[in-house]
């Protein structure tokens, strides 16, 4: 792990931290936890939490996570507002340092020296940072769900398969987005701990009926999938303002809303023909990433090989999902990471390889992915040319940009770099 040896710079780090936790849990206090909190409370008073608008300060929001989640909450969904945002914005903080530790096992950043690793480190925090701190702010789950796809997988290979499996299924049981990682251990024959999850799975769907009543959590669970298989049915009118594939096909081959003077469509087909390119778009996305794992049902023990291939969904994921955040887009944080780690590694090789326009060509679109990802928010170009940036869909394109450069500097080119 990275270290300061500035006593001055630990300091005002812990100082930084501190008041930022402080700050988001007592002062901006209203975030979409709030809707978690409120929907454990709801459980626990006998009624639905699903499709039902919880207040969020002036506006409002659904719940669209599991009733054992909101089971989990309930020690916490009675205290007051800040103090329940304190305990899940330090767990969250929490995690994301675990994640950053996890990034040392998958990659081998021992062999670097201690400059080498700080530069790592703070790359991978600053390519990140924008959407660790949309999704700290807002008090929501990516980082716990990026965290449980390392640590599970981190499992899997140290051959602790109940123990992955387990954090696997927890994570999956929140929210369906880590499935795909399932996925991926299906394609790399982890047949072991895909059994465990699924069984591990059908008993978390259980737990809460020995508390609040089988009946009331069979129901629970038939209304949540219920309001996860409309949202997804609907994404291609109410994705619109959101970031993903959902959201930016669309904007081009169907009319839609106009904002700022001027339309983002070059066609004018229907909805039925949009969803079927969506949904070629996806596959095809898909087929490319397949590409990029090799040869299916192939036990993986490389540690490296595992962590691009886990990079790579979690950096599809917000873009194939429908219905995601801002915030959403911390799964790209492994991605950027391995980025860094190839840029440290390679700085000082550039001069004597014959190939270092390939490299330079990752580089671009890193940095390009950089600017309409993180450059374009509003702490940095004001609220309007941020909305703008929104319209045009920048946070998918640049999602596209890293995508490209994970292909370039795919394993195998790096296990070719001398």
């Amino acid at each position: 792990m990275f270290t300061l040896k500035n006593p001055l710079a630990k300091i005002l780090l812990l100082v930084i931290l501190i008041l930022l936790l402080i700050i988001q849990s007592f002062v901006n206090y209203n975030k979409d936890f709030t809707v978690f909190t409120q929907a454990s409370q709801l459980i626990f008073s006998g009624k639905t939490c699903y499709e039902v608008w919880i207040h969020v300060g002036d506006s409002g929001l659904k719940y669209f996570y599991s009733p054992l989640f909101a089971l989990l909450l309930f020690p916490i969904s009675s205290l007051p507002q800040g103090i329940s945002n304190f305990i899940w914005l330090l767990l969250n903080l929490i995690l994301a340092y675990r994640t950053l530790k996890l990034l040392a096992f998958y990659l081998p950043v021992n062999k670097f020296t201690a400059s080498q690793i700080n530069t790592f480190y703070a790359l991978s925090i600053l390519l990140s940072l924008r959407f660790f701190y949309d999704c700290f702010c807002l008090g929501q789950m990516t980082i716990f769900l990026v965290w449980a796809s390392l640590e599970s997988t981190k499992f899997i290979l140290e051959k602790k398969q109940f123990k992955g499996a387990s954090i696997l299924a927890l994570a999956i049981n929140i929210k369906i987005l880590p499935v795909a990682i399932l996925m991926y251990w299906i394609y790399v024959k982890q047949l072991k701990a895909v059994f465990y999850t699924l069984i591990l799975l059908g008993v978390y769907i259980l737990i809460p009926g020995f508390v609040i009543g089988f009946e009331f959590n069979f129901a629970l669970h038939q209304q949540w999938l219920s309001s996860l298989f409309n949202t997804s049915e609907n994404s291609v009118i109410d994705d619109l303002g959101r970031q993903s594939f959902s959201s930016w096909v669309p904007t081009i081959f169907m009319d839609t809303p106009i904002q700022f003077g001027f339309k983002r469509n070059l066609f004018s087909l229907t909805i039925e023909n949009v969803k079927l390119i969506l949904m070629l778009f996806r596959a095809f996305y898909l087929i490319l990433l397949l590409y990029c794992f090799g040869k299916p049902f192939n036990l993986i023990e490389n540690k490296m090989n595992t962590f691009f291939n886990i990079a790579l969904i979690c950096l599809a994921t917000p873009l194939i999902f429908p219905h995601q955040g801002k915030y959403s887009f911390f799964y790209l944080m492994p991605a950027y990471a391995y980025t860094a780690y190839f840029f440290v590694r390679t700085k000082k090789l550039l001069s004597k390889r014959r190939d270092n326009k390939i490299i330079y060509l990752a580089v671009i679109f890193v940095a390009l992915s950089f600017v309409l990802n993180t450059l374009s928010s509003d702490g940095f170009i004001g609220r309007k040319w941020s909305d703008l940036c929104e319209y045009l869909n920048m946070i998918t394109l640049g999602s596209l940009f890293l995508t490209a450069a994970l292909i370039i500097i795919k394993p195998k080119y790096q296990n070719n770099t001398v």
